[in-house]
């Protein structure tokens, strides 16, 4: 993928309206989670030794991070601002409107939905980056799903079928369990 950004960094640019992030244009992105980090959420997950060896690593800046989670989208923007800058409304939470990613991230970090969007901000700022790059056609979203034989992303629970269904149950459970 071609852009790559802290997500502190994200954060600040999506706030002030000046990401550069063109709205409207249809991509793939991941999220990069400093290694330690995306050991601490793993550790809650029954993943096999297989699925933690298909995950993804690159080192950014002088540190090792993994690749837990990848997306679509028809419009990057409202993607990045989606995950990025979500409240954790009591409506979001109930609905099930919240990202996907803020209430797994939430949910392996033993906290409750509607009252952890200050940790689930401070984590995402502190060790993540966002990497994505423009494909109206989804030409690389089949690329990587066809590459799920040889990926993982263990954050992903819809479609995924880079992990086992014991994982995808283990992480339905915890997000059940810290939905309030």
């Amino acid at each position: 993928m071609k852009n790559l950004i802290k997500v502190s960094l994200l954060r600040e640019q999506l706030s002030n309206r000046t990401s550069g992030i063109e709205p409207l244009r249809g991509g793939v992105y991941c999220w990069w989670f400093k290694r330690e980090a995306a050991q601490t959420l793993l550790a809650k997950l029954p993943l096999t030794q297989e699925e933690l060896a298909k995950i993804q690593a690159q080192e950014i800046e002088g540190e090792s991070y993994l690749a837990l989670y990848f997306g679509i989208s028809k419009d990057m923007l409202a993607r990045a601002k989606w995950h990025t800058l979500q409240k954790h409304s009591p409506s979001a939470v109930k609905h099930g409107t919240l990202s996907t990613l803020r209430q797994t991230i939430s949910a392996l970090l033993g906290e409750d939905m509607s009252q952890s969007e200050g940790t689930v901000n401070e984590f995402i700022d502190g060790n993540c980056y966002w990497e994505w790059e423009y494909d109206e056609s989804y030409k690389l979203r089949e690329t990587v799903e066809l590459s799920s034989t040889i990926k993982c992303y263990p954050l992903n629970i819809q479609e995924n079928k880079t992990i086992t269904k014991e994982v995808r149950k283990e992480l339905s459970k915890l997000r059940k369990q810290h939905k309030k």
